[in-house]
């Protein structure tokens, strides 16, 4: 069921009558009152900015990144969204690369840019949003990105999807707080 939901996630699909995507981001909606983590990562000051797909954005391509942040604003829990951070050249697909040719966050720094908007209001909390997080590569990545563009802002991570590398899933809604280190070329995930 785990990997039904994912699957419908990035594909902005249903399951039966709900879009998937549209149903999590009310999901999230419900549980930041009663989990502090997500009291601080969104709110009536925060901006969400999608994390770019792996390749340049055409005309026509599903963004699930931004369809997530389209939900979560319409959930009241964003102030806007900007769609900022551009990939400028393709990295491989985390879901399809094998394992030790996956993109390390030099690489996705590397080849993703941000567009800072001409007029826009002043921003005062970042909330960096994605559809799945493996092992946290992209976010690594595109943080130092975001904080040379926007020094004097809070940034915070978010993902819709958590994976888990050993043992089965018990339940499909565990929202979880954790963090993301990188040292010497080895991503840790906690939890």
């Amino acid at each position: 069921m785990s990997r039904t939901v994912t699957y419908k996630i990035k594909t902005d699909g249903f399951m039966g009558r709900t879009r998937v995507i549209a149903h999590a981001a009310r999901r999230v909606a419900e549980q930041r009152r009663q989990l502090p983590f997500l009291r601080d990562a969104f709110g009536p000051e925060v901006t969400l900015v999608p994390v770019p797909r792996s390749s340049p954005l055409r005309a026509g391509f599903l963004w699930p990144a931004e369809q997530i942040c389209v939900c979560l604003l319409a959930e009241g829990l964003g102030r806007d969204i900007q769609r900022c951070l551009v990939r400028t050249r393709p990295v491989p697909r985390a879901r399809i690369a094998a394992t030790g040719q996956r993109s390390n966050p030099p690489e996705h720094y590397d080849s993703t840019n941000v567009r800072v908007p001409g007029i826009h209001p002043p921003l005062h909390r970042i909330t960096l949003v994605d559809d799945v997080i493996t092992r946290g590569s992209t976010f690594m990545g595109m943080v130092p990105r975001l904080q040379a563009a926007y020094p004097e802002v809070t940034i915070v991570c978010f993902a819709l999807v958590r994976t888990v590398s050993m043992g089965e899933v018990e339940t499909i809604l565990a929202p979880t707080e954790g963090t993301i280190t990188y040292r010497e070329g080895q991503l840790v995930r906690q939890p």
